[in-house]
């Protein structure tokens, strides 16, 4: 997906585990005392419906700020706070039409999993329900999560060394034309880090740097109790083989390089 491109994706009210195929598996799981099957199915869905509804209220907040920056008169700045929050929105929307495809999928494989029940019996059953991918989806989700949170950490740290920059440039220009006019030069003063709108740019993006790494932990809780029956089975892929395994199917986010790792959010 190209950036500035409109995502639409396709969004229901009705929460995911009442949809017509996820339902009809959920009764058909409990009524073949397949519980913890089951319970990962439960999770997923529900998970999904809160990942799509947390990266909404991320993409209104910066399209708040956006909104903020274009009434304000143009500069230098304007233009530079309001290109960071477009690459940061877009960022989201593809993480989001990701989260969308992967719940259509995930959808499409409930039904068929019914349809394998019917067909084949019980062990076809066990065996679609595995073949939903959830352990995988995760693994994939979590890893776009990451990239997208250290993108966002680069963005704050780039609009505080640019605010600087101009800082600094700033007061040499003035300091120019005090000379020029044969007047004593001012010394620069140091610039105030928690005013303007550097300041409430940054501020947006970490609000939705944090949001994003509260997703990416849920996502690794998640993923670590739907991986416990597939542990214990000896059946759990690694995580080299899943990435392959998912590119065949889809796109991964791509978010260009990545900066240094930083051990927690701040």
């Amino acid at each position: 997906m190209e950036e500035g491109q409109t995502v639409e994706i396709q969004e229901t009210r009705e929460p995911l585990r009442e949809q017509g195929s996820v339902r009809a598996l959920l009764e058909l799981l409990e009524q073949q005392g397949m519980e913890q099957e089951k319970g990962d199915v439960l999770r997923m869905a529900d998970y999904i419906d809160s990942m799509e509804m947390q990266l909404g209220t991320v993409l209104k907040e910066l399209g708040e700020v956006k909104k903020q920056l274009g009434v304000m008169q143009e500069s230098k700045v304007k233009l530079f706070a309001v290109n960071t929050i477009q690459k940061a929105e877009h960022q989201v929307q593809t993480l989001r039409f990701q989260v969308g495809e992967w719940k259509r999928k995930f959808v499409e494989r409930a039904e068929q999993a019914v349809v394998d029940f019917k067909e084949k019996g019980k062990d076809a059953l066990a065996c679609a329900v595995k073949g939903m991918h959830l352990t995988q989806g995760l693994q994939m989700l979590q890893s776009s999560l990451h990239s997208v949170m250290l993108s966002m950490d680069q963005k704050i740290d780039r609009l505080g060394s640019m605010a600087e920059e101009l800082h600094v440039a700033k007061g040499h220009l003035n300091n120019a034309f005090l000379e020029m006019n044969g007047k004593n030069t001012a010394k620069i003063t140091e610039r105030n880090p928690e005013q303007g709108i550097i300041f409430q740019t940054q501020k947006v993006l970490f609000q939705s740097m944090r949001s994003i790494h509260q997703l990416e932990r849920k996502t690794e809780r998640l993923q670590q109790q739907i991986g416990k029956l597939e542990a214990r089975e000896g059946k759990q892929p690694s995580v080299k083989d899943t990435l392959q395994k998912l590119r065949q199917e889809q796109h991964p986010l791509k978010l260009g390089k990545e900066g240094k790792q930083k051990a927690t959010v701040r």
